[in-house]
């Protein structure tokens, strides 16, 4: 098994790449002129993912055992690129969260989450922050009726738990709101990206 560095052109031969490897979204078709940008890929966290995604990693030892861990999102590229390279569907391609957990000094993938980040609201603003119990998404929905989240999220009994959501709208309607859920069993990988719509249409309606 070859892991390609992200100095080095990717093969096109699936043989050459790992299985678990985080490629190009097939929903996604990519301009020539922009293929450049992401040829290769890149072995970081435990993991293989394509240079179609830039990282963006955050340390935290989310276990307590003083070992620091790493908790990073991939973004597309062109959400950085100074080019005109934004593919016409690029509304359905969303960043991912990984979590990386540090073994004998070496990164293996713990948790992968594709769809948390992001939501359907064209014009957002969008930060991950740590704290003490896990970390916090943060989420600033712009536009002519403002709407601001903060989702805590917390590690517990090998897993990651959405334990609250704070909202606060600044619109049409103006209110603020916490939605806790510590009596109850919410996994974040049954949270969806476009659960903090729904909280606003409901509040809104």
């Amino acid at each position: 098994m070859v892991f390609i560095s992200c100095n080095k052109i990717g093969s096109k031969n699936g043989e050459d790449i790992p299985k678990d490897t985080i490629k190009i979204p097939t929903t996604i078709s990519v301009e020539k002129n922009c293929l450049e940008q992401i040829q290769g890929y890149k072995d970081r966290y435990g993991i293989t993912f394509s240079n179609y995604y830039q990282d963006e990693p955050l340390s935290l030892d989310f276990d307590d055992n003083k070992t620091i861990d790493t908790i990073a999102v991939l973004k597309p590229y062109y959400e950085n690129s100074k080019d005109d390279c934004f593919p016409k569907n690029s509304e359905f391609d969303f960043p991912i969260l990984l979590i990386s957990k540090t073994i004998n000094k070496k990164s293996k993938i713990f948790k992968i989450y594709k769809n948390v980040l992001k939501c359907n609201t064209p014009v957002y603003y969008e930060e991950i922050k740590i704290n003490k119990s896990g970390f916090i998404i943060f989420k600033d929905l712009t536009g002519n009726s403002g709407f601001y989240t903060k989702t805590y999220v917390s590690f517990k009994a090998n897993d990651f738990y959405v334990d609250s959501i704070n909202v606060e709208s600044w619109g049409w309607k103006q209110y603020k709101k916490t939605i806790k859920f510590k009596n109850k069993t919410f996994e974040l990988s049954k949270y969806n990206r476009t659960y903090v719509d729904s909280i606003r249409n409901n509040s809104d309606n």
